[in-house]
């Protein structure tokens, strides 16, 4: 089965729109935060209201990111690593029949599949931004592609292995599945600051259109179903859905800056032609904190409340906090952090980045992230005037 589970991955992927993910590798270098932290070019993906942290003195009018492009790989539970011995023993024992031992240990190895689940998300965005002291803008475009892959075990088939007594072995009913959803957003962000009593607060929305299209695959566990009839006609589903983001900041004091940011406040519920699994869209906030000193910056995030995904995957919610660091050089900056999830179930990864600026003009940006049985990156190429 490990093979149907690859050979689905790669389908989606190879089926994902040509832009993706929004996350810079800036930010995936500094752990992942963004909501205080992000500049100008990059806020409309994540808090509008830092369209206006751009810098007077070093001239900023406008600047394009020409994309990010991001991928991480989870299979903290070892789920491939089950289904190869599953596919193992099975395959002993597929040829002929087998001793009480042998089928014991293919049933314990179909149950082991049990509660274990990886996932994968690729992607890239395009962002083109205007600050300027009146109004503040940006055009943002992106796709993210998010997958699950699990086994749904029925509760029968070790039974029936068991049960089997020596012969062949038995048709069981468990089956492997991939879920997996394609969201490409068109938004415009705006942004403006205000001075309320003796304080100035930015205050921002992005308005966006979204293309939701959700690929729901089931395999036999002996791989017996065309999965190229799947990926190609029935099982895909595509909505349209209209959502709005929100953000704030303010400064502290000369150095501190806190940010609140409010995703995809409209919601919304997605189910592919199965019916069986359902994309959730849910509305998030998160809030954070960001401390700069020269070149220096150091950032923390906190989502306030939880990310669901596929609904019905218990071990698909998601709720991150966030921390980084960032130190520059006049052309090169260098980037460090760590994400720790609070739903404890996706694996806590260390995070690091390079960034390269020649003459502050243009701005080559790489980051790494590394979990238990967890692995991300991010790669992007933008230019400010």
């Amino acid at each position: 089965m490990t093979k149907t589970f690859l050979y689905c991955l790669i389908s989606a992927l190879a089926m994902a729109p040509a832009t993706a993910q929004s996350n810079s590798p800036r930010e995936l270098g500094m752990g992942g935060t963004a909501i205080a932290s992000a500049d100008y070019l990059s806020a409309g993906f994540t808090n509008p209201a830092l369209l206006t942290n751009y810098s007077v003195e070093k001239d900023d009018d406008w600047g394009i990111a020409v994309p990010n492009i991001g991928m991480s790989l989870s299979d903290r539970s070892n789920l491939l690593d089950a289904i190869d011995s599953f596919n193992t023993t099975f395959d002993e024992l597929s040829g002929g029949t087998g001793s009480i031992d042998d089928l014991r240990a293919l049933a314990d190895s179909l149950n082991a599949l049990s509660d274990k689940h990886f996932s994968v998300a690729a992607g890239s965005g395009i962002s083109i931004a205007i600050p300027s002291e009146s109004f503040n803008a940006a055009l943002v475009i992106s796709t993210a592609i998010e997958g699950d892959g699990f086994m749904d075990i029925d509760p029968d088939d070790a039974g029936l292995i068991n049960n089997s007594g020596g012969n062949a072995i038995p048709t069981i009913g468990s089956r492997a599945f991939l879920l997996a959803s394609f969201r490409t957003e068109v938004g415009f962000a705006m942004a403006k600051e205000f001075k309320i009593g003796k304080r100035m607060f930015a205050f921002g929305i992005t308005p966006k259109i979204q293309s939701i299209e959700i690929l729901a695959i089931s395999a036999a566990a002996d791989d017996s179903l065309d999965l190229d009839g799947q990926i190609d006609n029935e099982n895909r589903f595509t909505d349209d859905n209209f959502n709005i983001d929100l953000g704030a900041t303010t400064m502290l004091n000369d150095n501190v800056r806190v940010g609140l940011a409010a995703r995809n406040m409209m919601g919304g519920t997605f189910a592919g032609l199965t019916g069986l699994y359902n994309y959730k869209l849910n509305p998030t906030l998160s809030t954070g904190i960001a401390y700069t000193n020269g070149p220096i910056t150091l950032a923390a995030d906190l989502d306030l409340t939880s990310t669901t995904r596929f609904q019905e995957i218990t071990a698909d919610d998601s709720q991150y906090l966030r921390i980084g660091a960032e130190t520059s050089w006049e052309w090169a900056q260098l980037r460090a952090g760590y994400i720790i999830d609070l739903e404890d179930n996706y694996a806590n990864m260390a995070t690091a980045g390079l960034g390269f600026s020649p003459f502050g003009v243009m701005h080559l940006d790489l980051a790494g992230a590394v979990g238990e049985n967890s692995y991300g990156g991010a790669f992007s190429l933008s230019f400010t005037f």
